[in-house]
């Protein structure tokens, strides 16, 4: 069973500084994989990061997180919904999919995002990615690789 941890999409809040941009694109400023991830008053902590995954055998039950810090300033369009997901980097297997109501706070800058991941099964070798979505708009994306650990790993 998975068991999706989502630290309710907590924000870095700061001012907003007004400038002369109407519109900027969202991107993520972090982006990983990673043992542990939490998020407490804004402040992002992240422990041990990887971009692949070593599995013994397959299909291979994986446990690990996802961190993210996305970057929203001076993008002033508002969004309804945060969808995240994993999929083979060609998406013909989707591995996992949620998706929350999102409601943007008027000055919000910077949006954390944590999710830990237990148990998410994983059939066979190969390039996964996972993703970020603000309504349909994605905003990250992160290629990791699912491998057999070799014997001198």
């Amino acid at each position: 069973m998975v068991n999706l941890i989502i630290t309710n999409f907590l924000a870095n809040f700061a001012l907003c500084k007004k400038r002369n941009l109407t519109t900027q694109i969202m991107y993520p400023e972090i982006l990983t994989l990673c043992e542990y991830a939490s998020e407490t008053n804004g402040k992002l902590t992240i422990v041990d990061t990887f971009d692949s995954i070593k599995a013994s055998k397959f299909p291979w039950r994986a446990y690990f997180s996802i961190a993210a810090k996305i970057n929203m300033e001076g993008c002033e369009k508002s969004f309804d919904r945060l969808t995240f997901n994993i999929a083979s980097d060609d998406n013909s297997e989707k591995i996992f999919e949620a998706s929350s109501p999102f409601e943007r706070m008027e000055n919000m800058q910077k949006l954390n995002v944590v999710a830990g991941l237990k148990g998410l099964i994983f059939e066979h070798p190969g390039k996964y990615c996972f993703e970020i979505f603000f309504d349909k708009q994605r905003v990250a994306k992160h290629v990791f690789k699912v491998e057999l650990r070799n014997e001198k790993d």
